[in-house]
């Protein structure tokens, strides 16, 4: 009590150095009774019979993260839509079950974890998120990202999978790994990171990739992702242009600083071994993203081809605006005769290269040039030509009926 001012003080913090240089790390992390439950399992428990799934428009990723996870957590594994010829590949492959479709589940779903995912527009279709406890993801948060009324567990990485993330679960919860679920790890991994040569790729893939393919005993992962890619390719031959601007596209809530409002940007990619199966129908596609923009109510659109052997990608722009904006953004690039704007090598990612860009040139102040009014657009949606379905190649599938007509925006 005699003690006062700053020779108080420094008794007060020479104390306080002393009492915490006595906590060793053998004496800190010697019990194991508190130690093995926060540095083996996670010490958040996700419930058993939780549901696991992927986003819209699932990729291999999405599916086989969610097939992993649900075994690891004795959960259920579901999907948000149907299986690209990749992912088609690599579950008959390897023999996997089917996920069902989450919309069919019984309402009475109790637990649901997201993964490979957390943005409001790629929540599968019936997700209640009052119901959501959980998110598995390796993805940046947007403006989009889900709010949620009480705290749920995260789990989110920079890392280039989603199932690099579930296969370190296993290895942090020292859980039995099956074969299938090992291989369908290492394959949500070599398709999301472009057989590790994607920029997204960490260290940790790396690793996850080594450990993966010894407990799956799988001696050439190069055949592997070769197999898989061309599997990929395959559906492009025979995919028309509604499917294929739509079969993996994600749409992004992000400030336009400008108008002091929000645009919604949707980016399209069609990742193959040959990229003149799609450029040669660039008419149709830039019609198809312009109907895009009209029905699903964007802003911007863009479908960009990634050539996952060269590893270079082309930006398909509908309109003016799209087109100022990829060329402020994907400096460096060369425009084509066709105003496409072929990438530097090795600018692959949507995650990494695609939207951080395009947000940058956003943030300082772009504007958008072309303004339609609401009751233009509600019109031009009106004559927009009908979305029906057709028996094709690859099955049923939605397919516009062509017209000769552009629409402009």
């Amino acid at each position: 009590k005699a003690l006062s001012g700053k020779k108080s003080e420094g008794i007060r913090i020479r104390l306080y150095r002393n009492r915490s240089s006595v906590a060793e790390p053998e004496k800190l992390y010697g019990h194991e009774a508190l130690t093995d439950k926060l540095t083996g399992p996670w010490s958040v428990v996700i419930p058993p019979k939780t549901v696991f799934v992927g986003h819209r428009i699932p990729d291999t990723d999405a599916i086989c993260s969610a097939i992993a996870a649900a075994e690891l957590f004795d959960g259920i594994p579901a999907r948000a839509g149907a299986l690209n010829t990749e992912t088609e590949y690599v579950m008959k492959k390897f023999n996997l079950p089917l996920p069902v479709l989450f919309k069919d589940l019984p309402s009475e779903v109790g637990h649901i974890a997201l993964v490979d995912h957390q943005q409001m527009s790629q929540v599968a279709e019936g997700v209640d998120l009052s119901k959501v406890i959980a998110i598995i993801d390796h993805h940046a948060f947007q403006n989009g990202t889900i709010s949620t009324r009480v705290p749920i567990y995260a789990d989110v990485r920079p890392w280039g999978s989603a199932s690099t993330i579930i296969a370190h679960a296993y290895i942090q919860h020292k859980h039995p790994l099956s074969k299938t679920s090992a291989a369908a790890l290492l394959c949500g991994i070599i398709s999301d990171t472009l057989s590790l040569c994607s920029p997204t790729t960490t260290h940790y893939d790396r690793m996850m990739v080594t450990f993966l393919s010894y407990a799956a005993n799988i001696a050439d992962v190069e055949e592997l992702a070769k197999e898989m890619f061309q599997a990929k390719s395959r559906e492009l031959k025979n995919m028309n242009t509604y499917s294929l601007v739509r079969g993996d596209i994600k749409k992004f809530d992000t400030a336009h600083v400008a108008e002091n409002t929000s645009l919604r940007i949707a980016i399209g990619v069609v990742e193959c071994t040959d990229p003149a199966i799609v450029m040669k129908r660039r008419k149709d596609v830039v019609e198809e993203l312009q109907a895009l923009k009209l029905e699903d109510n964007v802003d911007l659109a863009y479908l960009i081809v990634v050539d996952i052997v060269q590893l270079f990608s082309e930006v398909i722009s509908p309109d003016a605006d799209e087109f100022d904006l990829a060329c402020q953004a994907f400096e460096g690039g060369t425009v084509t005769k066709h105003k496409t704007i072929q990438l530097q090598k090795g600018r692959v990612s949507r995650k990494l290269d695609f939207m951080p860009s395009l947000v940058r040139v956003l943030e300082k102040g772009w504007e958008k040039k072309t303004v339609v009014t609401k009751s233009a657009r509600a019109l031009q949606r009106k004559n927009l030509p009908s979305v029906v379905y057709v028996d094709g190649p690859t099955g049923t599938q939605l397919e516009r009926v062509r017209s000769n007509i552009s629409i402009s925006s």
